[in-house]
């Protein structure tokens, strides 16, 4: 009997104690979520830091971008790094995000200060209640500019390593809308940065649109452009590449490089499509074109135009091919014509881009004799390797031509070469 009560007591403890702990629970999980917001705002702070050092270090290496006359297109391209590096620390940045500040000039030896502030989001209810949602952190850091530091150099005077030189190619460069087009990259000179502007002086006569406005990458993504407006009216885009590498930065605008038309309601619509749209010059490359709404309506004909004339080339049919004879870009016409005898024209402007074939005679050293031949072929040579009286399957220790490039050949990379032992 003396048990019971000392049982008792010890329920009567436990009950209280989860009574007590029950209480106490939500306050220690509070705090421990009011650590973590502040740790995660604290290190949000610590990136921001990091974040404005390397905005502010960009800026030191191009700052006559903010001088006079500028440069918009770097301009663009600090932005887009801010914005970039403020998506990987998740902070919402002010719109617009402001340019670095650049005091005494854009001379070697001024300063550039770059202050940047975002809000960082707040999770704990209670906390959230009394700052508001989102937490406002700054940072600011200031560089000395270094654009044109070799200059001053003793010996020196220019670029250890020659700017870039930008080029590119869309295509198509017209059609109806949308409009897709496809942008290569072409620059020489080893360039490590790109930045693109796929609208710049947008104009025409309808309402322009445009997928993306700018990428910072070599090859960026397909591009649509839109335009609205009463059939035949026109959108008009430049486009603008600027390249750049530890010799400095070049820009290469194209006043009106993409043309868009909006399209009749009804009737006839000339669309095409051509493969390949980039090619080397040779009697074996026939570029192929096909009527895209081949099915989809009934024509009575078809006029193709694929040297920019004013000629048709080819007529009667939805699908053809073409050798072209020179190299060079060239825009595509088709006409098509239906039942009722109305017509749709659309020129595609640049739509192909013919290079001369580019002949690369392969090194043959202590290759052996019988893999001389298919080395030969995978270089894309059409005739037979010539060989030496030897021994065997012998190694290849003398060739008639050096390894390398050759001067380009308009009937493909027809060249004889002899080896020998």
């Amino acid at each position: 009997m003396s048990r019971l009560p000392k049982i008792r007591s010890r329920q009567r403890s436990r009950g209280q104690s989860l009574v007590e702990f029950a209480l106490i629970f939500p306050v220690i999980l509070l705090l421990a979520l009011v650590a973590i917001d502040f740790g995660r705002i604290y290190l949000g702070w610590v990136n921001l830091q990091q974040m404005v050092r390397i905005a502010a270090n960009h800026a030191a290496d191009h700052a006559a971008a903010w001088g006079t006359p500028g440069d918009p297109a770097e301009q663009l391209r600090y932005r887009q790094l801010v914005a970039h590096d403020a998506r990987q620390i998740n902070c919402a940045l002010p719109s617009p995000i402001p340019d670095p500040v650049i005091a005494g000039g854009t001379a070697l030896g001024a300063h550039v200060t770059v202050g940047i502030s975002c809000e960082f989001s707040v999770v704990t209810p209670i906390i959230s209640n009394i700052l508001g949602g989102t937490v406002l952190v700054s940072a600011e850091t200031t560089f000395p500019i270094k654009e044109g530091v070799v200059a001053t150099v003793p010996g020196g005077g220019a670029p250890i390593l020659s700017p870039p030189v930008p080029a590119f190619s869309g295509s198509p460069r017209s059609g109806w809308a949308p409009l897709t087009v496809t942008f290569n990259d072409e620059s020489t000179g080893a360039p490590t940065s790109w930045t693109w502007d796929f609208s710049v002086g947008a104009g025409g006569t309808g309402s322009g649109t445009v997928s993306l406005g700018g990428s910072l990458l070599q090859a960026p993504p397909d591009i649509t452009y839109g335009c609205t407006g009463v059939p035949g009216d026109t959108c008009t885009f430049g486009v603008s590449l600027t390249v750049g590498n530890a010799g400095g930065t070049v820009p290469l605008l194209q006043a009106d490089y993409v043309t868009v038309t909006v399209p009749p309601p009804t009737g006839p619509i000339a669309e095409f499509s051509g493969s390949p749209l980039t090619g080397v010059l040779s009697v074996d490359t026939a570029f192929q074109f096909e009527d895209l709404r081949l099915g989809a309506v009934t024509y009575t004909d078809w006029e193709w135009d694929f040297t920019s004339d004013g000629t048709f080339d080819v007529t009667g049919v939805p699908t053809t091919s073409h050798n072209y004879t020179a190299p060079g870009s060239y825009s595509v016409t088709l006409r098509v014509t239906d039942d009722l005898g109305a017509t749709s024209t659309l020129t595609k402007v640049g739509y192909v881009n013919v290079a001369d074939l580019i002949c690369a005679v392969p090194d043959f050293f202590n290759t052996r004799k019988n893999d001389a031949q298919d080395r030969w072929e995978d270089a894309d040579f059409t005739s037979d390797v010539l060989f030496q009286t030897g021994i065997g399957n012998y190694l290849i220790k003398y060739q008639s031509m050096v390894g390398g490039l050759i001067d380009p050949q308009p009937d493909g990379c027809a060249s004889a070469i002899t080896v020998g032992p």
